[in-house]
């Protein structure tokens, strides 16, 4: 599972710090908030058959930031935001269900298959799938995403991960329209590889890896293309695709309508936007809970939120003092302030890698994920940060502070919420955290991406039902030394290790097994710190179906996206 960033952070009420807080919403006990979790669907699109739904029309869709880089093989594209435009006019080799179960997506790939002893994957391309530029999709794309991908090529391209692609030990055309994956061990999650696919030029070239898919799609295949940017609007717009060679898309088009977070439900509320992402925005909720004509998705999301420690700042690479931070703030408050508003259940449970509607989810934080401010106090005077008598921030033997930038989103106020409230939490044992406001489309490329902070909150959601992709997210940096979608830049041999057997391991209890053992070697190092599984709560216009919460799914089914028909 190749998680990718997303900035879908909510902004939430003016808040009071609490000194506590119970551990389920709108007064729920823990067991009644775990029942509710267990109870909630594996996804919510507000479903319609095509049938019943209009050909033609307009989705008004609102995302909360502008990404230029496109190509979501570059370190700066692994964004959520890019997922939903790419998924609608690029390729994909897979088709997800809400169980998480695949199938190949035979617009692109006719079959698909692996050996009975899952050392060698086949592919059958489909015959009529081609690019907008009228070249035919062939294997030759496929190998020069691999090589790639894998980290192959020579030359200065800034991949974000290699996870999966790095397995491949061979890579066999036996013609245009059939290749062949042979692996030196199994591969459990090759469902997951080349989603989305870029035509073979833009992977070969480095000029064209980096700027060809910057506010641009040069190149599509899908059931919509010809993507305009606009820079003054910063809308996105992707149009019906009239040569798609698959079931003809319902919508004539899909604007992508890039606006502050706190703007998205006002805006929907006033008819300007069709649908967003509502999640834990308390102040959106009331606006539209009761609004005529909204549909409401409940379901289980397919991502989680945390805060990030910059392992690569000098005071925060003694992993003692991270893991003071983590016990010097009590994310029951945290998880309350973002859910209890909207009502959403709060168990106090959370896990990197599987989701609650997953086959062994748990919680693995115990001793590194409670709040413990006299052990956190400890691990700070034997990391060699003390605090003298009298003063309020602890310093080192060379007179250092520690101060840590806390970054933040501008237009994102549950995170300046976390920001404040984490800082009044964490100055108690000590450590004095800034809270900096950065412009929305600014946080990840130019602070979190190249790690120009110490502390961050924000969300990692799934492309795919599995986890060993997060190897990416969670694992040692590469043999340049580059940590790529890793933005903690910490790791362990271990985690890789780990991380390396789930992804051989077929056997679903064992599987199992290694994720949770993965999750908590993840708190033992304090790659980051969990707060809460994110809410599968989307808000949109009743007459609007098929779009909503997917879950494991990972992705919509874009040409089925449509309006219901209008009444005669």
């Amino acid at each position: 599972m190749r998680i990718g960033k997303a900035r879908y952070l909510a902004p939430a009420a003016a808040v009071v710090l609490l000194a506590s807080a119970c551990a389920s919403g709108d007064g729920d006990s823990n067991e009644d908030a775990q029942e509710r979790v267990a109870a909630l669907a594996a996804e919510d699109l507000n479903p319609a058959p095509r049938e019943d739904l209009q050909e033609g029309g307009t989705f008004v869709w609102a995302l909360n930031e502008y990404a230029e880089q496109h190509n979501m093989a570059h370190t700066n594209g692994n964004l959520a935001n890019v997922r939903r435009t790419a998924a609608a006019v690029l390729p994909r080799t897979s088709r997800f269900g809400a169980d998480g179960t695949n199938e190949p997506l035979t617009d692109y790939v006719l079959d698909y298959g692996v050996s009975d002893d899952g050392l060698e994957v086949y592919y059958e391309l489909n015959p009529d799938a081609v690019w907008s530029d009228g070249e035919p999709i062939t294997s030759e794309d496929y190998e020069a995403n691999w090589i790639t991908r894998s980290g192959q090529r020579d030359g200065d391209f800034q991949v974000g991960s290699t996870v999966g692609y790095d397995r491949v030990d061979e890579f066999v055309i036996e013609d245009d329209l059939n290749f062949s994956l042979k692996f030196e061990e199994p591969y459990s999650e090759w469902p997951g590889l080349f989603s989305p696919l870029y035509p073979a030029e833009y992977m070969e070239d480095e000029e064209l890896f980096e700027e060809g898919y910057s506010k641009a799609y040069p190149v599509t295949a899908g059931p919509f293309g010809d993507v305009e940017f606009d820079d003054v609007s910063e809308r996105i717009t992707v149009t019906k695709n009239e040569d798609w060679w698959g079931t003809p898309a319902l919508l004539d088009e899909i604007i992508f309508d890039s606006m502050g977070s706190d703007a998205q439900a006002p805006a929907f509320n006033n008819g300007e936007v069709d649908g967003f992402y509502l999640g834990y925005d308390a102040a959106g909720y009331e606006l539209i809970k009761d609004r005529e004509g909204t549909y409401l998705t409940e379901a289980v999301n397919h991502g989680h939120r945390f805060i990030s420690l910059n392992g690569g700042s000098p005071r925060l690479e003694d992993v003692r003092v991270r893991r003071a931070i983590s016990l010097g703030i009590d994310t029951d408050v945290l998880s309350q302030v973002s859910l209890e508003a909207v009502n959403w259940p709060i168990t106090g449970e959370v896990n990197r890698l599987l989701r609650s509607s997953q086959f062994g989810y748990q919680d693995n934080s115990e001793g590194y994920g409670e709040y413990d401010q006299a052990t956190a106090q400890e691990l700070l005077d034997s990391a060699g940060w003390t605090l003298d008598e009298g003063e309020t921030v602890r310093t080192n033997e060379d007179g250092d502070s520690l101060t840590l930038d806390w970054v933040v989103s501008d237009d994102l106020a549950v995170a300046q919420d976390e920001g404040d409230i984490a800082s009044e939490m964490l100055a108690e044992i000590g450590v004095e955290v800034v809270v900096q406001q950065v412009p929305g489309n600014a946080l990840f490329p130019e602070y979190v991406i190249p790690g120009n902070y110490e502390m961050a909150s924000y969300v990692l959601t799934g492309t795919d039902p599995y986890a060993g992709g997060s190897k990416g997210n969670y694992g040692m940096p590469n043999a340049d030394g580059e940590w790529g979608n890793n933005l903690a830049r910490t790791s362990s041999e271990e985690i890789d290790g780990k991380f390396d057997e789930l992804m051989s391991e077929t056997d679903p209890e064992r599987y199992a097994e290694l994720a949770n053992e993965i999750d908590r070697l993840l708190w033992e190092e304090v790659v980051t710190i969990p707060m809460f599984e994110r809410p599968g709560l989307w808000a949109l216009n009743e007459d609007l179906h098929n779009w909503g919460e997917f879950g494991l799914a990972s992705d919509y089914v874009y040409e089925d996206i449509g309006w219901a028909k209008k009444e005669d």
